[in-house]
């Protein structure tokens, strides 16, 4: 779709109302009304759709805009050029495309309409926040022990530990007893090999980092760190200041911190062991966290296996799911005919063609994918199982590689009509990263 029908006016954010029309009460006859309230949520989300497919220049090229300066959109973990999909989105609510010179991309505006609409719009200031927290995190100041030229492995674990509540929404601030209680024992178990549990440092001196605050302590009594004795009598609170946290909610953000701090610190620890004990364990498989009603197991101990007399117990269950797009997964099926992506096999069940629709970034927690086409492959149930549970991932070349490097590379199939967008095979490799023995490349 191309650029049509454009206005031969501007209306600028001066002459817009409180719902983005138009407020002039008499317009020339060489202008034309271009409010943003005609825009709904259905015609941004078709506007974003265009932008992955077209990908970031070809679609700016094409609707005659330039890189977002202030305002991007944020939708999924990935980001927008705001005033770029307004624009497109205004096309498919009127037919009207309008372009760069035509209407005001400030805060007046399309930033308000957005926001209106649900969708989140961040400065473009955001994006050099999260290089900078990640930059953070990479320069922690750790402290070394005698003898040990390894850095201490107390704030990054806690900060980790700190990561899990965010994914988990739970409140930003945690009390000292608390922080004590939990991290003290994580401490003695991945800590340095006889390096001794002191919670209160990574507590006190995270601060350091400038991604940490500490909150309850008498100015008289924080010029240095404060004994245990302070801490409990004053049950001090500690965690992410609000801009980190802020910028933590984003999963991809919040994937790559993670990877940060892994990379970075914990190179010899058993990393899924880590994450199952932390509460990160939803970042050891590509599809997230299972429902118990899910995952098969009932909790209950066997204690013999005597042949069954009578046919198996049920219980009745009441659980949230995630409901998928049907269409699109058999849509995903149909165009690649069945046939898996990665090993090129085309399985029969029932006398008829099966295969199964993967989403590459998992619907469930912490991941948050899209259900959408381009986060799909059609994939046999062997390699679904594999991609899931991050033994193979596509690298930026859209070569098939396994993370223990032992699998020779192939090409991934893909039919010209299936849209696969890169973020999302970026995403799943880099959780093959994180918990990777031997780091995945590309």
């Amino acid at each position: 779709m191309t650029p049509a029908n454009r206005p031969t006016g501007t209306v600028t954010a001066d002459f817009l109302g409180a719902n983005g029309q138009c407020g002039l009460s008499y317009c020339p006859t060489s202008l034309r009304c271009m409010g943003l309230g005609d825009i709904e949520y259905e015609d941004v989300i078709a506007a974003t759709e265009e932008f992955r497919r077209l990908g970031r220049d070809n679609f700016l090229q094409t609707y005659g805009f330039g890189r977002a300066r202030s305002y991007e959109l944020v939708l999924d973990g990935l980001r927008y050029d705001s005033k770029a999909i307004a624009g497109v989105a205004h096309g498919y609510a009127t037919g009207d495309f309008l372009s760069s010179g035509e209407f005001s991309g400030g805060a007046a505006t399309v930033a308000r309409r957005l926001g209106e609409l649900g969708f989140a719009v961040e400065t473009g200031e955001t994006s050099q926040d999260r290089a900078a927290l990640l930059e953070r995190l990479r320069k922690l100041k750790v402290s070394r022990g005698p003898g040990n030229p390894a850095p201490s492995r107390h704030q990054p674990l806690s900060l980790l530990w700190a990561i899990s509540r965010a994914a988990d929404e739970r409140p930003r601030m945690t009390p000292w007893p608390q922080f004590r209680g939990e991290v003290g024992p994580l401490l003695v178990e991945f800590g340095l090999p006889n390096a001794k549990a002191t919670p209160e440092y990574p507590f006190w001196h995270l601060r350091g980092s400038g991604l940490w605050e500490v909150q309850g302590i008498p100015t008289e009594l924080a010029k240095g760190m404060p004994k245990v004795s302070v801490l409990d009598a004053h049950h001090p609170q500690a965690g992410f200041t609000e801009e980190a946290a802020g910028l933590l909610r984003d999963p991809v953000t919040r994937l790559d911190a993670i990877a940060a701090i892994c990379e970075t610190y914990l190179e010899d620890v058993d990393r899924q062991a880590l994450f199952e004990r932390i509460g990160l364990d939803g970042y050891t498989t590509a599809d997230g966290l299972l429902s118990p009603s899910e995952d098969g197991s009932s909790g209950a101990d066997v204690d013999g296996y005597e042949r069954a007399t009578d046919p198996a117990p049920r219980r009745d269950a009441t659980r949230s799911v995630i409901v998928r797009d049907e269409a699109l997964a058999r849509k995903v099926k149909e165009l690649e005919g069945d046939q898996c992506q990665i090993c090129g096999t085309t399985l029969r069940y029932l006398n008829r063609p099966y295969s199964q629709a993967a989403h590459i970034r998992g619907l469930g927690s912490p991941h948050h994918g899209p259900d959408e086409l381009q986060n799909l492959l059609c994939l046999c149930a062997n390699c679904h199982v594999l991609f899931d549970g991050l033994e193979i991932y596509v690298d930026s070349d859209g070569l098939v590689r396994g993370t223990s490097g032992s699998r020779d590379p192939r090409p991934l199939r893909r039919d010209p009509r299936h849209p696969i967008d890169e973020a999302h095979l970026s995403y799943h490799r880099n959780l093959c990263t994180v918990n990777a023995r031997e780091p995945a490349v590309g």
